[in-house]
């Protein structure tokens, strides 16, 4: 496992096998520093790569599939064609856009192979190969042959597909099925008659523009920290690369530490060399049960004015989650009348969920600071600022900050939390959103659920189907409570099961 655990210093001497590895692993991150790497190197190895991506790789965590195929667009040639048809077998929109691109580019070269594809797939199952074979433009007379057997099992189809071909053996067979219709179907004569259009002044076809690779990615991409496992995320605390460590932390932060994780975390926020991977680790230590040493440690650094501000920054976000002390609220105080330290100060003010703090936010919703502005409209939804949530909605059009507003707007619209109301409450946001995709509709149902446990209630969706329960209908009257309390304390045992403080889970 750690040697896939890489830095992109390393990347130009491994060898590009363990890069893919890395990547479908989830270890290295899919960008320009990883395909510059592979495509100066990997070439000769193209016979291994085809074989790596026609196996069955089903413990990899990342499809890198349509990467494979904009690595083998950029050689160019027919060695990667047998990694194309078997892509071809089980295409999905997008990886049809890039393929129908690639056998265009190819072209004679590719007509055999998916002839002998088309037959292997029969014509209920290959109208996109019939497709790709059509948009070629090649006058081959297996192609039209076969455009003509599909035009008799399908007119439509294979009328569009004759039209895009622009083979004038075509036109008999076309002019004669036209004759032989009456007026009973216009919408399929139209459809031959704009495919005799075609075929006879056909429009000039366009050239491809060179394919480039680059701007598909980004510079720098991290490794898909969230598919990994605590031993990999363990080990990506040792990486060269501060972004990596930093991240790692994070990751681990969001489960519940055992001892090993504990002592993993509290031993990089003591000895990290970088004060931002300190201060992430004294965030991820924050609210632990029975950790009074590590709590007395992250306190002396938060107070201590001749540490680093972010390493002090994090100690301040990590004492949030626990009991409330004087001097943290006043470093709080101290941190937000700081530019420069006013985000954490804010995250450190909504995750303490003491409504003290509530007037700090509302100023901020719009601040030219993303940074701020983002735990502002967080402060919003956590400590259920209803009075700010019509500010929220202008954030539904804006791709930067939507995913937050529509989180924070679940938690804080004003209404009645109940069972009845809440699957109302879900399609009412939909609607104003102008609907939800399907991460979305799941944030905003993971919101909608702690909002009712956080009054004592039982989830209203299943995140598993994201289905509300059958049995609650609008007309049934409302389910009693579980287990009060009416209002669940920040220092209590969150509902949902997880082990940690409802400050430290769910209300954070």
């Amino acid at each position: 496992m750690k040697k896939l655990i890489l830095s992109p210093t390393q990347y130009p001497n491994t060898p590009v096998l363990d890069l893919l590895n890395a990547a479908a692993r989830g270890h290295a991150g899919m960008d320009r520093q990883l395909l510059k790497a592979i495509l100066d190197g990997g070439r000769d190895d193209i016979p291994r790569m085809v074989r790596f991506g026609m196996e069955e790789r089903e413990t990899d965590r990342v499809d890198i599939e349509d990467d494979l195929l904009n690595i083998f667009r950029v050689w160019g040639g027919t060695g990667a064609l047998p990694f194309y048809l078997h892509c071809a077998r089980h295409q999905d929109a997008l990886t049809s856009d890039q393929l129908a691109e690639i056998f265009t580019s190819l072209g004679a070269d590719a007509v055999e192979p998916l002839l002998a594809l088309y037959e292997e797939l029969g014509e209920e199952n290959a109208g996109e190969i019939a497709f790709w074979l059509a948009s070629m433009r090649l006058r081959d007379p297996r192609i039209t042959a076969l455009l003509l057997e599909r035009f008799d099992f399908d007119t439509s189809d294979g009328a569009f597909l004759l039209g895009i071909h622009g083979d004038p053996a075509a036109l008999p067979k076309l002019r004669e099925r036209l004759e032989e219709m009456d007026d009973s179907v216009p919408e399929l004569r139209r459809e031959i008659e704009a495919a005799i259009r075609e075929i006879e002044d056909p429009s000039p076809a366009g050239v491809a523009e060179p394919f480039n690779i680059w701007p598909l990615y980004p510079e720098k991409a991290l490794p898909v920290f969230d598919v990994l496992d605590e031993e990999e995320l363990l080990a990506f605390l040792e990486s060269p690369e501060v972004d990596y460590r930093c991240a790692a932390i994070e990751e681990l932060g969001l489960k519940v530490p055992n001892a090993r994780v504990r002592e993993s975390l509290y031993k990089t926020a003591k000895g990290d060399p970088e004060p931002q991977v300190r201060g992430r680790a004294w965030e991820a230590l924050g609210g632990l049960e029975d950790a009074d040493e590590i709590r007395r440690a992250m306190r002396e650094r938060l107070l201590d004015e001749s540490a680093p501000e972010e390493e002090r920054m994090g100690a301040l976000v990590g004492l949030a989650l626990g009991p409330e002390d004087e001097a943290v609220d006043r470093m709080m105080l101290e941190f937000y009348a700081r530019p420069s330290a006013r985000a954490k100060a804010l995250e450190a003010m909504r995750r303490s969920m003491d409504r003290r703090y509530e007037r700090y936010f509302p100023s901020h919703i719009d601040d030219p600071d993303l940074d701020v502005r983002r735990q502002a409209i967080w402060g919003v939804g956590n400590l259920a600022l209803g009075s700010e949530v019509a500010r929220l909605q202008e954030y539904f059009d804006d791709e930067d900050f939507r995913a937050d507003a529509l989180y924070a707007y679940a938690l804080a619209v004003p209404g009645e939390t109940s069972h009845i109301r809440i699957p109302r409450l879900f399609r009412k946001i939909d609607e104003l959103a102008g609907g939800l995709s399907a991460e979305e509709a799941f944030l905003v149902k993971t919101a909608l659920n702690e909002r009712l446990e956080r009054h004592g209630l039982a989830p209203a969706f299943s995140m598993e189907t994201g289905e509300e329960p059958e049995d609650w209908e609008e007309d049934e009257p409302e389910p009693e409570p579980v287990q009060p309390p009416a209002k669940v304390g920040r220092n209590d045992p969150c509902p949902c099961g997880s082990g940690k403080k409802y400050k430290k889970c769910c209300g954070a």
